[in-house]
């Protein structure tokens, strides 16, 4: 199992906490992940800790149990919580008890410094959110997961990871969408997004090398929209854009590849 590897920095943008995103709002007006983790918080503060999580005690330990309450909620470590935010919902409580300590596992996932959490794939962990039906939740709730989703994607365009990373820019868009049913308003976001960061961001995942990643698997229709996006005229368009707008031979080169990646699976 590979460690995931530091995210880049994503705490700079201060907001209001009580922006609460509809589905197609325009994502560079979101806030930072620190501001939509804290809205986490919020949002599932009515969530108590149970007096016992009931974990499968073929798996667990009474004391795994116990480290669930060795500090209240915003002070739990990473130790204390990677043995539950690695088999919640599966052999490890439900959806309520997921609900109370949700906040403080992406809190921690998403933390600056030395990853969290590192033998978690973020797949598995979003997928905790489809498991628990999170589009049935509360419109707060909701709103409060989506929010920090959108956030998460406008950030990943903003200072994408190298293509050699364990978790690059398809894996990112595939963890989203182990809790998302339809990636268009992530696409669209990619296509409007004005950064060249963005534009990079779609190269590098045109150009990588690493196939498909094996988290698609029964998400088929969301892999399908992937599919069908990156060889539309919108991504070509980008493209085209970004190829006219920089200067460096190196740039131009990849853009130009990308490009070139399109024609050449469409002819």
């Amino acid at each position: 199992m590979h460690h995931r590897p530091p995210l880049p920095n994503y705490w700079a943008i201060e907001v209001h906490m009580d922006i609460l995103l509809g589905d197609n709002q325009n994502m560079e007006n979101l806030p930072s992940l620190r501001v939509t983790i804290d809205g986490l918080y919020e949002a599932f503060s009515s969530y108590p800790l149970r007096d016992f999580t009931d974990p499968c005690l073929h798996c667990h330990t009474l004391e795994d149990e116990a480290e669930l309450r060795s500090s209240p909620l915003r002070q739990l470590s990473a130790a204390d919580l990677e043995d539950y935010a690695a088999d919640a919902l599966t052999v490890w409580g439900g959806v309520d008890d997921f609900k109370h300590f949700l906040p403080r596992i992406f809190d921690l996932y998403f933390s600056e410094g030395e990853p969290q959490f590192q033998f978690l794939d973020p797949e598995i962990l979003f997928s905790k959110l489809r498991h628990s039906q999170w589009l049935t939740w509360k419109t707060q709730e909701q709103s409060a997961v989506r929010q920090l989703l959108q956030s998460l994607w406008h950030e990943i365009l903003g200072d994408p990871p190298p293509s050699s990373s364990f978790t690059d820019v398809q894996g990112w868009l595939c963890s989203i969408a182990q809790a998302e049913d339809d990636l268009n308003p992530y696409l669209k976001a990619w296509l409007e997004d004005r950064r060249t960061s963005a534009s990079f961001a779609l190269s590098s995942m045109l150009l990588s090398d690493a196939g498909r990643n094996a988290f698609w698997d029964g998400r088929e229709s969301q892999y399908a929209q992937l599919q069908n996006w990156r060889s539309s005229q919108g991504v070509i368009t980008k493209l085209e854009d970004a190829l006219a707008s920089v200067e460096s031979v190196s740039a131009k080169n990849e853009f130009a590849a990308a490009l070139g990646s399109i024609i050449a699976v469409d002819s």
